[in-house]
């Protein structure tokens, strides 16, 4: 151990960079951990290589490779591939077709409004974030800004911001339309309500940015990244309900050129004037798919030449294409199966003892055995991914148990069991997730026969943003986000390196995305203490806390995590992607 190095690194930086050093000198976090932190806090890959050399430059049990590692995509094999981490050899020009989700027409390409992973992909081809995508798959200095730090306590964030971008009609990007996108955020309650207040940021000149926060917030880099895809740059003076197809813009490599909204087919040509330089390829077609199941018989028949995504239901064949790379970036992608917490009064899942009956009915085993294929792993009703350096796993595994399910609702004073339909999209293998959850659910009292709905309709008819629920009123009161919701559902999430979306948008009191109606000021206050946190020790208490109320309370059920699985022909190269659907295209070749 080399003490004076590591003395040097503490002082050059403040307490929450100080914190995060001492936690990996003593061994109380790992090496990859150790980077996905950094990163997120803005330090340099240089600079985490040298604490890690002055720790010795390995721990036991980790792999992880050092602090550059490659990728942002890994092979069938689980090993790291070198598809998406570097520029790519191939040959220059072609064009390329992907087939993708068909977005929502509800929303159309409005890049601050936009739910589904279609439009996602399409929105970040002309627009960037202000923290994009690291070749480890976790978030790096690759977009707007090129730096970041906080204050001492994690309530100030600095980013400093690429010289020389402009948006595609020539006007140079400056500090004031990331405020104003910022703001656009806030008010629409873009994975940012709670984090800051209209008018948090300064800027002091014009590739500077400085948030204020409500609070302190150690992950705030994270909410401004790819991996909330809501916040997209947009310039200053755009609007919310604005779509790209109405105002071709953006700072990134590719200017939409046409957009069929009837078939969901954007055409992309290069930027010329990107600040990222030259891409390779002459133009790039996202062609939407209803369907998992004819986006696998369009790639097996050469009509694309990418799928955005595709289920082991689907796509079994592609696993074990040798002229097709499969992609597997990192994931925590999962579905969540909700219940209404709140509505209707008196109903059967507003008692916490029927919707932990129901978590107990599911056979986590059987689903992930019979619809992934092995391709996931079993999770415990809360979604904080194992691999975090905070996730507390002492909490005891939540069993498959129909007997016990059985017993919790003739408690609840329903022996005679529990009606309910069990509302889905009709989204890749979600109806066939459904079909097994409604068999486990009838085993131990529950009749829940399945309701499948056209995805892009799903969210609006059942989930947070249409009409009422039953006889509750259409505008839903305080704690009440999601007055259209469902007795009982399963909606999908993508993607997120941390939990703070999971947990902001989709379980706090009011969130938009919280189809429970989860009402807690328990939950509420953890999850504050938990942002509030810059340090290790913090974040893991508050996690523990929050990973056994959830399990307690049970207002959604989440069994367990999947890989997220896409990929391209052999003829294509360089080729990066998320687990939140993008697909990046700056490196990519054909030929």
């Amino acid at each position: 151990m080399d003490w004076k190095r590591l003395d040097r690194a503490r002082r050059s930086g403040g307490p929450v960079e100080a914190d995060l050093i001492e936690a990996y000198a003593k061994g109380k976090i790992k090496r990859r951990d150790f980077v996905k932190r950094g990163t997120i806090i803005g330090l340099s890959v240089p600079f985490m290589g040298s604490i890690i050399a002055a720790c010795g430059g390995s721990d036991d049990g980790d792999s992880s490779g050092s602090a550059d590692t490659t990728g942002g995509t890994t092979a069938g094999t689980g090993a790291p591939s070198t598809d998406g981490g570097s520029e790519s050899s191939g040959a220059t020009g072609g064009d390329i077709i992907a087939g993708i989700q068909t977005g929502d027409a509800n929303s159309g390409l409005d890049p601050l409004n936009m739910l589904d992973l279609g439009t996602y992909c399409v929105l970040s081809q002309s627009f960037e974030y202000l923290v994009g995508l690291g070749d480890n798959g976790e978030v790096g200095a690759t977009a707007l800004a090129t730096e970041w730090s906080p204050n001492d306590d994690g309530s100030v964030w600095t980013f400093k911001l690429r010289e020389g971008v402009t948006w595609q009609d020539g006007t140079p990007f400056t500090s004031a339309d990331v405020a104003a996108t910022i703001d656009r955020m806030v008010v629409a309650g873009a994975g940012l309500a709670g984090v800051v207040s209209e008018g948090a940021v300064e800027t002091p000149d014009d590739l500077t940015a400085i948030i204020n926060l409500d609070s302190p917030n150690g992950n705030l880099p994270v909410l401004v990244s790819i991996y909330n895809p809501q916040s997209l740059i947009t310039p200053v003076d755009y609007t919310s309900g604005t779509t790209l197809n109405e105002r071709t813009t953006g700072t990134g490599p590719w200017v939409l050129e046409s957009f069929d909204p009837s078939s969901f087919r954007a055409v992309f040509v290069p930027n010329e004037n990107w600040w990222g330089g030259a891409v390779n390829l002459d133009s790039v077609t996202l062609q939407g798919f209803d369907s998992g199941g004819t986006q696998v018989a369009a790639m097996a028949a050469g009509e694309i030449d990418a799928i955005q995504q595709f289920s082991v239901s689907d796509g079994a064949n592609l696993l074990d294409d040798s002229a097709f790379t499969l992609l597997k970036p990192p994931s925590s992608n999962h579905r969540q199966m909700w219940f209404n917490t709140q509505l209707p009064d008196g109903g059967p899942f507003t008692d916490p003892r029927v919707r932990q009956a129901a978590c107990y009915a599911v056979n986590r085993q059987q689903l992930v055995d019979t619809i992934y294929e092995g391709q996931a792993q079993i999770a415990n009703d809360h979604p904080v991914f194992p691999t975090l350096p905070y996730f507390d796993d002492t909490q005891e595994q939540r069993p498959y148990d129909p007997e016990m399910a059985k017993q919790l609702l003739s408690d609840a004073g329903y022996a005679d069991g529990v009606d309910g339909t069990l509302q889905v999209g009709d989204l890749q293998e979600i109806p066939s997730i459904a079909a097994i959850i409604e068999q486990n659910l009838l085993a131990a009292g529950f009749t829940t026969p399945v309701g499948v709905t056209p995805n892009s309709d799903f969210y609006g008819e059942y989930w947070c943003t249409g009409a009422s629920y039953g006889t509750q009123p259409e505008s839903s009161g305080p704690g009440i986000p999601c007055g259209a919701s469902a007795q009982i559902g399963i909606v999908d999430y993508g993607h997120r390196p941390t939990p703070d979306v999971f947990f902001g948008r989709g379980l706090e009191t009011d969130g938009d995305w919280n189809a429970s109606n989860y009402n807690s000021t328990d939950f509420d206050g953890l999850f504050g203490d938990y942002q509030a946190s810059v340090d290790v020790d913090g974040q893991k208490e508050a996690i523990g806390k929050i990973q056994r109320l959830l399990h307690e309370d049970s207002p959604a059920c989440y069994p367990f995590f999947f890989d997220y699985l896409s990929g391209h022909t052999d003829v294509v190269s360089g080729v990066e992607v998320t687990a939140l659907g993008h697909m990046q295209f700056q490196k990519a070749s054909k030929g």
